[in-house]
C-alpha cells in the first residue's frame, strides 16, 4: 500500500516521501505512531506541490552555499560560558550555541544538521565542519572563552 511519510524514519523513509509498505506494518506501526499516513490522491497533490517548493529552496540554497562557503571558511567565531578557574566548562557548547554565534557574528543562518562537531568541555580553540548543500563543506573556528560565575 502507498503511504506518505509524515516525519523522517531512519532506514525507511524521509519526511513527504512516498513508499509501498505493507499493510501490516503501516496500520499495526506508521499510522499508531503517526509516522504515515494513507496516499490519497489530494495528499499526493499536496505533497507534490510541497515537493517542488522544496525543489526550489534547494536550488536556492545550492547557489548561495559557494559564496556560505567562501564566508565561513576559515572564520572565526567566539561563544563565552561559564567556566571554572581551571578552563573546564560547568555544560558543554553544543550545536544550537555555535548556530546561534554564526549567526550573530558572521550573519549566516545554518541548521543543526549542517554542522558536525563534538560539543566542547574546556575552554580553548576548536575546528568544526559545516556540510552546505552540493557537496559544499567549510571548516570553521570556535573560539570557547570562559566566564567566571
Amino acid at each position: 500500500m502507498q503511504v506518505i511519510f509524515t516525519q523522517d524514519v531512519p532506514g525507511v523513509a524521509h519526511r513527504n516521501e512516498v513508499k509501498t509498505v505493507k499493510s501490516g506494518y503501516f496500520h499495526n506501526f506508521l499510522m499508531p505512531k503517526g509516522l504515515a499516513v494513507n496516499a490519497t490522491e489530494s495528499r499526493m497533490a499536496a505533497i507534490n506541490k510541497i515537493r517542488a517548493e522544496e525543489g526550489l529552496r534547494l536550488e536556492e540554497l545550492e547557489k548561495n552555499a559557494s559564496s556560505v562557503e567562501k564566508k565561513l571558511s576559515g572564520a572565526t567565531v567566539n561563544v563565552t560560558h561559564k567556566a571554572s578557574e581551571k578552563g573546564k566548562l560547568y555544560a558543554s557548547v553544543t550545536e544550537k550555541e555555535v548556530i546561534a554565534a554564526i549567526k550573530e557574528q558572521l550573519k549566516v543562518e545554518l541548521a543543526e544538521s549542517n554542522i558536525k562537531m563534538d560539543h566542547f568541555k574546556e575552554v580553548g580553540e576548536y575546528e568544526i565542519k559545516v556540510m552546505l548543500p552540493g557537496g559544499h563543506t567549510a571548516t570553521l573556528t570556535v573560539v570557547v572563552e570562559g566566564a567566571l560565575s
